[in-house]
């Protein structure tokens, strides 16, 4: 298993990501709110970083095209939505350049299998062991046994009736909005080279420990549009420009009792404290958690960013799936540090 790391963006993947922001100033705000939370000064943190991403997208707004599918893509989606639909446009380009080819049957299991939970199916290696889901019914009870919010569940039906449709649909927003994304990469054309430069080795970082448990190659893409993610699918992977800053604001110049205010203040909020009393009765995927514990998949996606900051929780990736454990470890020299500060 070997890891390639593009220094370039992925028009594919950053038109998708860049289409999910309606609204740059609640994008803003929301931003600097997670950083704030993560205990990294969110305003300064923004102001010094994030420049040139909050030209990137409002360049990208101006230009978009407004198209009747985008609604249908985006309004109050979920992120396991948006990764789930990003996943079968990145990994299978052959679909969104032609999709006049795809065969709805092949193309339907495909997306099916995505979104199955091989960790308690561990009957279904591949798409090959899916039950037979080209009748409505059977589509119906398929649809029955997976853990999905029920606010989706009419979007993923939708998808999985009407497969070739809707990647249609998909595919002519994106090739309405490539010229878009590439006026948004023209107008940060200098500072974003400097960004691509930057010496960020993925084996430095999580990436290779979840990548490795694929056992494939992965061809990682570097992301203006999700900056401080680390997006990893079966074959490739994303890596946010600015994660390399993110991970220098929590060591440049933190004595241990910045680090240890640092993992307290997450630890003050009760539902991150209530997804680590979670995981530690097993590891977890996105789901599970939020059916566990009552918040939507995209809250639990909030709250598992700090905590991975943190390094609280760290991730595996089986059949498919990213799940999410304790970083035993991490917690153990939290505790330690309090210990030695106050007793």
């Amino acid at each position: 298993m070997s890891i390639i790391l593009k220094k370039e963006l992925d028009p594919i993947y950053e038109t998708l990501a860049l289409l999910s922001v309606e609204n740059p100033d609640k994008w803003r705000e929301e931003v600097i709110r997670e950083l704030g939370n993560c205990g990294l000064g969110g305003e300064i943190f923004y102001q010094k970083h994030f420049t040139v991403i909050e030209k990137y997208i409002r360049t990208f707004l101006k230009y978009k095209v407004k198209t009747p599918q985008e609604e249908f893509f985006y309004k109050d989606k979920s992120d396991d939505m948006f990764f789930w639909i990003t996943a079968l446009a990145v990994e299978n380009r052959e679909y969104v350049d032609r999709p006049e080819m795809a065969d709805p049957v092949k193309l339907r299991r495909k997306m099916a299998y995505y979104l199955v939970d091989t960790e308690k199916n561990q009957e279904i290696k591949t798409e090959e062991d899916l039950p037979d889901i080209s009748e409505d019914e059977a589509l119906l009870d398929f649809m029955d046994t997976l853990n999905i919010k029920s606010e989706e569940m009419w979007y993923v039906l939708s998808w999985l009736r009407k497969p070739v449709c809707r990647l249609q649909q998909l595919s002519d927003m994106l090739k309405c909005n490539l010229p878009a994304f590439e006026k948004a990469r023209e107008s940060v054309k200098k500072p974003l080279e400097k960004l691509l430069q930057k010496k960020d080795d993925p084996e430095e970082t999580k990436y290779s420990k979840i990548a490795e448990s694929c056992g494939k190659d992965h061809l990682v893409y570097m992301s203006l549009g999700t900056p401080l993610a680390q997006i990893i699918m079966e074959e490739r992977g994303y890596q946010g420009v600015l994660l390399g800053y993110l991970n220098a604001g929590r060591r440049s110049g933190n004595d241990a009792r910045e680090i240890v205010i640092r993992q307290a203040k997450s630890l003050s909020d009760k539902s991150k404290l209530d997804i680590l009393c979670d995981l530690k009765q097993s590891k977890k995927f996105n789901l599970e958690l939020a059916e566990s514990l009552g918040l939507s998949p995209s809250t639990v996606s909030h709250h598992m960013n700090s905590l991975l900051i943190c390094d609280f929780v760290t991730v595996e990736k089986r059949d498919g799936k990213v799940y999410y454990c304790l970083q035993e470890e991490s917690i153990r020299e939290f505790l330690k540090k309090v210990e030695e500060m106050l007793l």
